[in-house]
């Protein structure tokens, strides 16, 4: 019989492949010997055969330059099982299930994991604690250590000195401060405050955070952690997301008998956020098709022959918002640029035709504005007349935008996932205030009509879907826009 007692001291990964393939296949002359050493040591062979959604975690997870990760979803879709796997994983240094699979750290110290559940008798006690006795193989050495309430919140791994502390997300933010580590594993969401005093503790080591959860609660990590941002307000690449349903689990422990009876339990509310890992606070969301890998595209140089449609949203005390909606040759939409800026009508227009001087954009249709700027009667000379004017010097005419608002959310809806579901609406990646605000776009639950706060930029979105712009060939026989001309009868068709 193999003896795995040392199995974490050989080095060498061939000769660790060749031990599992016997211990495997030929070491055991009896079976019962096989099954005691598979479910003692579980965790070296069931993650071989993990569901879906673990896996793609599991395979992430070996990308060092991902330092976030979120398993979000329903009640039983594995989440706290692969948080446990990949807390044994970092202190053994590799999957333990495929010793070939090397976890990398930057430093050669023992690894040092955090793991914060919620309180401590009635989650830590009867959930962690049991769940991480039960994979931890009883081939590794192990020493633990209670604590005040009766939980082994220390344990150290003989083998590596390594060390996993348990904590509740109960416990005063001040007690998670002066640690460091390479991992932590949240089980449940934690507080804010919780979580930044543990992520201060990763900096040194460039550690690593899992959130295993069911966002019942707690909205700001939805905003903060899974569609978190870089200062400059792009997209924060070191953060993976895995959205997971309690089907995703079914025939990996769950089945389907035991689904339809805790569906049961549940209002139609409470099936969405724990069958389905959809909380209430994005049940409302206007835009739910959006997805960020399905949806952003790395900038490119637009095409001289696709159109540019431009949309000036006005408020008299915010800044201006601008955007910019190509159509290729398909009648795919991208939105390619925008303006954020407060500023006086010249100054606005001179930035909006020096971007389209740079980027070479085709302008041949007039630049739409928000129809607050026409004002009212009372005003000879609204903010529309002025712009008007100045973007008549550079030879564009303006228009007034719709205020068709629930067509234009409809057709923008139609756009993100159209009825062959295939997406016809793309954001360029440094269109940072138009994705922010698509993707927190939502209906007041009390009226159920969007909300107007922080609406500038889908303002521009919809109204530019709107106006449902096909692309055709260019006219000119030098392959360059057409100007428009700078005559009176345009400048009168744009609505003065």
């Amino acid at each position: 019989m193999i003896d795995l007692q040392n199995i974490d001291q050989i080095d060498d990964v061939d000769e660790l492949r060749r031990l599992y393939r016997e211990a495997d296949f030929g070491a055991f002359k009896a079976g019962q010997e096989i099954e005691q050493m598979e479910r003692e040591n579980a965790v070296m062979f069931v993650p071989r055969r993990p569901n879906p959604k673990q896996g793609a975690m599991l395979e992430v997870f070996l990308n060092f330059a991902k330092k976030v990760f979120a398993y979000t979803g329903g009640n039983r879709s594995a989440k706290s099982t692969t948080g446990i796997w990949l807390t044994i994983a970092v202190v053994c240094g590799h999957y333990p299930w495929d010793p070939s699979k090397i976890l990398r750290f930057p430093h050669k110290y023992p690894r040092k994991v955090r793991i914060v559940g919620q309180d401590w008798e009635k989650h830590i006690k009867t959930v962690i604690e049991p769940k991480l006795v039960e994979w931890w193989p009883k081939s590794r050495p192990v020493k633990k250590k209670k604590n005040n309430v009766g939980v082994n919140a220390f344990w150290t791994d003989v083998l590596t000195g390594s060390t996993i502390e348990i904590m509740s997300n109960k416990q005063e933010s001040d007690l998670f401060e002066g640690w460091d580590g390479d991992f932590i594993y949240y089980d449940e969401p934690p507080k804010r405050d919780v979580r930044v005093a543990c992520a201060r503790g990763l900096v040194d080591r460039q550690g690593r955070e899992y959130f295993g959860m069911t966002l019942l609660k707690e909205a700001w990590i939805h905003r903060e952690v899974i569609k978190a941002r870089n200062p400059d307000g792009t997209v924060d690449e070191t953060v993976f997301n895995i959205e997971a349903t309690i089907y995703d689990n079914l025939g990996y422990g769950v089945t389907q008998e035991g689904i339809d009876q805790f569906e049961k339990t549940l209002t139609e509310d409470e099936k969405q956020a724990r069958l389905y890992g959809k909380p209430s606070f994005l049940s409302g969301l206007v835009y739910p098709q959006f997805d960020r890998d399905t949806h952003i595209k790395e900038r490119f140089d637009v095409p001289l022959d696709w159109l540019v449609d431009i949309q000036i949203d006005f408020h008299p005390a915010k800044p201006w918002a601008v955007s910019f909606m190509a159509t290729d040759p398909l009648n795919f939409k991208y939105v390619v640029d925008e303006i954020k800026i407060k500023c006086n009508p010249k100054v606005l227009v001179d930035t909006i035709v020096r971007l389209i001087r740079e980027r070479h954009y085709r302008v041949e249709t007039p630049i739409q504005v928000d129809p607050l700027a026409k004002g009212d009667s009372v005003h000879d000379y609204t903010v529309f007349d002025k712009l008007g004017r100045h973007f008549n010097a550079f030879g564009y005419v303006v228009g007034v935008g719709s205020k068709d608002k629930d067509n234009g959310i409809a057709m923008t809806q139609d756009l993100l996932m159209t009825e062959n579901k295939m997406p016809a609406l793309f954001f360029f990646h440094d269109c940072v205030h138009t994705i922010e605000q698509v993707e927190n776009y939502t209906f007041d639950p009390d009226t159920h009509l969007p909300e107007k706060d922080n609406d500038d930029f889908t303002e521009c979105l919809y109204r530019n879907v709107l106006r449902d712009t096909q692309w055709y060939e260019m006219e000119d026989e030098d392959d360059r826009p057409r100007r428009r001309p700078r005559s009176r009868e345009s400048f009168s068709a744009a609505g003065y």
